[in-house]
């Protein structure tokens, strides 16, 4: 049973493709779908290795001179899901549900984020009513683990002066440049041993988490973090902590929302308890107006391996010194965030413990030094570091005729000034900037709350507006 309205095409669409697995690295089923839609209406396509897709259409009658638009929008989502949800990503769809006009999934990520600007493509290359220029349609993979898919993509496929991104999560605002970034881990190595002790379980939930580039000026709290700041108290206060199991966070670009700890000690529980239920009482005052669920708790379980205390101490002190969260805000722009890290997922090996972190700025040489920074606090510990998934970002430019367009337009479509924002987050249009350096770009998308959260939620009616917003302005162009 149909919980959108399927008459109408991007409801249809979004129903469609929720029930499709899309997550990153598992593209190539809602990759298919797309791919069926081009052939089922003749248009020509384009479907790389990494199964990108380039979608063409003809102009319009009276259009054929026009410049070529570009649309472009990300095929894969973010798999967050509560911790009771017994949701499988790779084989289940996603669970809709309407509450007070805004659109849901039960327990897990909702895939708005980019699922709307895949349907609003999916729905102009369909409609054979609208007006509009030559079109070349670009889906993405991989965009949420550090725009692979745009990094990988052969512009040569691309004739497009003017490009509208697709992947935004607010009605009524374009965007006007993004961050670079790139990914950092970090990799200690760890001698085991057998374990005769009493096993405990640290566990952080509660937390709001977010998006790692829009909302890590927020100060929201980083159970990763929150827990290596209780251990290593626990540690400072001559307590026996040795590491068994480390889980926290999903995604390195979302804020952990959750941390797991299983570790030896001959500490009695109840010693430990003492200590952990005080240091909670801190950590909540601290954050209760960004993280007022926040909830610690300590049980015990049974495990006969351990991480060797020499080990554990220098896991749990790395994770402590690193930094993490805002560095330094712009000097220019208003509240925008130029450089800030994110120690987004922490896990235990079988001879390992591994540190990912998201590093975002749009200075490559502000990146490289935070890495560093990292690096030499690695090793202190005798852990190493890996770069990899280095993007660029794109500088505002102040002679964009597109966007000068847009403000018209809409000024005189709804009488509201069109809000101009620059983001700390990074997106596909600085990697298609970097490939075509006169490419004129504006973004567009429906209000959207929570993104990379199981609270990720669709404002219908927004969705629906922004659609009529983008089609109409693509008549004027």
């Amino acid at each position: 049973m149909s919980i959108l309205d399927t008459n109408i095409a991007i409801y249809d669409y979004f129903e469609k493709i929720a029930q499709i697995p899309h997550g990153s690295y598992h593209e190539e089923g809602i990759a298919d779908f797309i791919e069926s839609v081009a052939i089922e209406h003749e248009l020509r396509y384009v479907r790389d290795e990494m199964n990108n897709i380039v979608i063409y259409k003809n102009a319009s009658q009276g259009y054929e001179n026009h410049p070529t638009i570009m649309l472009q929008g990300h095929m894969d989502m973010v798999n967050e899901k509560n911790n009771e949800s017994e949701h499988d990503f790779d084989n289940d769809p996603l669970e809709l549900y309407i509450e007070d006009e805004f659109l849901h999934a039960s327990g897990t990520t909702l895939g708005a984020d980019d699922g709307c600007g895949i349907c609003y493509m999916l729905a102009i290359l369909t409609d054979q009513n609208l007006k509009h220029p030559s079109l070349e349609c670009v889906f993405t993979v991989q965009e949420e683990v550090g725009l692979c898919g745009a990094i990988g993509l052969d512009a040569s496929l691309l004739s497009a002066k003017r490009m509208i991104g697709l992947d935004s999560g607010t009605e009524g605002q374009t965007c006007t440049s993004s961050s670079g970034g790139n990914d950092v881990l970090i990799t200690k190595p760890i001698t085991g041993e057998d374990n005769y002790s009493p096993v405990y379980v640290l566990e952080i939930t509660g937390l709001l988490g977010g998006h790692s580039g829009s909302c890590i000026d927020k100060a929201r709290g980083n159970a990763n973090k929150i827990a290596a700041r209780i251990l290593y108290y626990l540690l400072k206060e001559g307590m026996d902590i040795r590491l068994i199991e480390i889980t926290g966070g999903l995604k390195n670009n979302a804020i952990p929302r959750e941390c797991y700890v299983a570790f030896a000690s001959t500490t009695p529980f109840e010693y430990i308890q003492a200590h952990v239920e005080s240091y909670e009482k801190d950590i909540q005052m601290e954050l209760e107006n960004s993280d007022p669920e926040l909830q610690i708790h300590l049980y015990e379980d049974e495990c006969d391996v351990c991480i060797s205390a020499q080990d554990s101490e220098a896991i749990i002190s790395l994770m402590y010194l690193a930094p993490n969260g805002l560095i330094e805000k712009s000097q220019v722009i208003k509240d925008l965030t130029t450089l800030s890290l994110n120690m987004g997922i922490v896990r235990t090996h079988e001879d390992s413990v591994t540190i990912s972190y998201s590093i975002r700025s749009p200075l490559q040489t502000a990146r490289e030094d935070l890495a560093l920074h990292l690096e030499l606090i690695a090793s202190v510990y005798n852990a190493y570091i890996e770069v990899s998934h280095d993007y660029p970002g794109w500088d505002y430019d102040s002679h964009s005729q597109l966007r000068k367009q847009l403000r018209e337009f809409y000024q005189q479509r709804t009488g509201h000034s069109l809000k101009e924002v620059a983001t700390h987050g990074g997106l596909e249009t600085g990697v298609f900037k970097g490939k075509i350096p006169d490419l004129d770009i504006i973004t567009m998308g429906p209000d959207m709350d929570y993104i990379h959260t199981p609270d990720e939620r669709l404002n219908l009616e927004s969705y629906l507006r922004t659609y009529q917003l983008l089609i109409d302005f693509i008549a004027t162009l």
